[in-house]
């Protein structure tokens, strides 16, 4: 027979990883996930861009990046913005003769 004790901390466990796994599925994606995604999906055929790329998106933390970037106070928003150049440039380095761009992103902040 199964303990009272052992029986409520199977369902109390069942409980939490449920409201885990609810609240991971409904959660805004990290920006640097979401990055990622976007290159893996426009570099799928060429594997050596993508990895460049990827490593490129390692190097810089996009969590804030844009909310800084459009920040209406210059000593926040003008280091993100050069940032965000570095970070583009950074990505066009990779795929120098533009097999995976479709067109020109634009940024206004």
């Amino acid at each position: 027979m199964i303990s009272t004790r052992r029986s409520f901390a199977n369902t109390f466990a069942i409980a939490v990883i449920a409201v885990l796994g609810v609240s991971a599925c409904t959660s805004d994606p990290n920006p640097n996930r979401v990055a990622e995604d976007l290159v893996r999906t426009l570099t799928q055929s060429f594997p050596d861009i993508q990895e460049c790329m990827l490593g490129a998106i390692d190097d810089y933390d996009l969590n804030g990046l844009g909310d800084d970037a459009t920040s209406e106070t210059p000593g926040v928003s003008e280091p993100a913005l050069d940032e965000l150049k570095r970070f583009e440039a950074d990505l066009v380095a990779c795929d120098r003769e533009g097999v995976t761009r479709t067109g020109t992103p634009v940024f206004t902040p």
